[in-house]
Formats: C-alpha cells, sequence, structure tokens
C-alpha cells in the first residue's frame, strides 16, 4: 500500500496511522503466505502469469512441478519477510523514515526471486 492508501484509511476515522500501517504489514504477510500453501499444480493454469496464457503444449512441455518447489517456498518464507524487516527497522529508525525504508526493502526478495528465478528456468 501506499502511503496515499495509509492516508485514505486514517482519514476516515476508522484506523489510527499506526493501526493502518500494521494491517498493511500483516496483510501484505497472508497474502504472501497464502500464496506460498495456496497454489498448487491444479490452479497454477489460473494463478500463474505466463502459465496461465501458455497453450497446451508449451504447458506440458513446462516442468511446472520443479517451479512450485521454487515458488511455493519462497512465497512462505517470504510471508515473514515484512513483519521481521519492520520490527528490525524499528530497532534503528522511526517515523516516516521507517515506513519510507521499509517500503523501499521489501523490493529486495523479489528481486533476489527474479534473478534465482532466471538462473533456473532460463530456457522455459
Amino acid at each position: 500500500f501506499s502511503r496515499v492508501t495509509i492516508n485514505l484509511i486514517y482519514t476516515e476515522g476508522t484506523m489510527t496511522e499506526e493501526q493502518a500501517i500494521y494491517f498493511t504489514i500483516i496483510f501484505m504477510a497472508f497474502t504472501y503466505a497464502a500464496i506460498g500453501f495456496g497454489i498448487n499444480k491444479a490452479n497454477a493454469k489460473y494463478l500463474l502469469a505466463g502459465y496461465n496464457t501458455m497453450g497446451k503444449q508449451k504447458r506440458s512441455e513446462f516442468d511446472i512441478d520443479a517451479y512450485l518447489d521454487f515458488l511455493k517456498p519462497f512465497f512462505k518464507k517470504l510471508s515473514l519477510f515484512p513483519i521481521v524487516s519492520f520490527i528490525a527497522l524499528s530497532f534503528i529508525l522511526n517515523g516516516e523514515t521507517k515506513i519510507m525504508i521499509w517500503s523501499l526493502v521489501q523490493i529486495i526478495p523479489f528481486a533476489y526471486f527474479l534473478r534465482t528465478h532466471f538462473k533456473k528456468f532460463k530456457n522455459d
């Protein structure tokens, strides 16, 4: 969520700004966990970008089991990252600086994911 989204939630009076931030972090963690635990071979053809647009022949040639063995553990571990990174940053930063740095830090696991993905599945 962006700062605008947090401000929208905050200005409506339903939550404090701090509660909105905690909600965002927990929502991200649950979303990543849902991907890690929820995606499987049966629903991958609907949920995985790229795989869902492949033709039947190309899909049958793609090693979906190996890809899921890579994807699922990544997202399960990633579900801990928003919470752990926020707690870690809370020890050294505060206020808007902490939120901005935390937001930027969330990109790091995806950079790792892409790098690893292209190494393992460069021909697929």
